[in-house]
């Protein structure tokens, strides 16, 4: 494959994020305690165990053509971190598939205690045949007392919303 055809892949990110446990089986992403941006943690250095979840999607253009992709972290000044992963992929047409029709690949990775030095921003970054195609932040605080706070997230307060009651009463 010539670096011309990897930049036309079209492959491209549905979902990428982190999370406390994932693992891909039969084709499907389990995750648990995923989409999280921060970290608090008592003291410095301090390790952590997580999970990086991406979800790509592969248009049937790119079938049958083996893919390059890794996982990275860099630092708020663009500095590559401990080494983070990476592998490659092939993806062929199933049979319930019609021509033409794209398919999503489910891509998860364990980070066994990686270990930040200092509070600081961070960005872990998804490439596919060399090229970035997503990035999701993470905030890593020093909080006073780790019990005031959860252990290994600070969850984003969501949008005031509700959902439809799609169920029968």
């Amino acid at each position: 494959m010539t670096s011309q055809d990897q930049m036309d892949s079209g492959i491209s990110s549905r979902a990428f994020f982190l999370a406390d446990f994932a693992v891909v089986e039969s084709g499907k992403a389990y995750v648990s305690g995923g989409f999280w941006d921060r970290i608090a943690v008592p003291e410095f250095p301090s390790s952590a165990f997580f999970c990086v979840v991406a979800v790509v999607h592969v248009p049937w253009s790119a079938y049958h053509q083996v893919h390059n992709f890794s996982i990275s972290v860099e630092d708020a000044g663009g500095t590559e971190l401990a080494p983070g992963f990476d592998g490659q992929f092939q993806v062929s047409s199933a049979p319930h598939l019609k021509v033409g029709d794209p398919t999503i690949m489910p891509i998860t990775g364990s980070i066994p205690g990686m270990t930040f030095e200092a509070p600081g921003d961070f960005s872990f970054i998804l490439r596919i045949n060399g090229n970035e195609i997503d990035r999701w932040p993470l905030r890593v605080l020093q909080v006073d007392d780790a019990e005031d706070d959860q252990p290994s997230s600070v969850p984003i307060e969501p949008a005031a919303a509700s959902l439809p009651d799609v169920l029968p009463q």
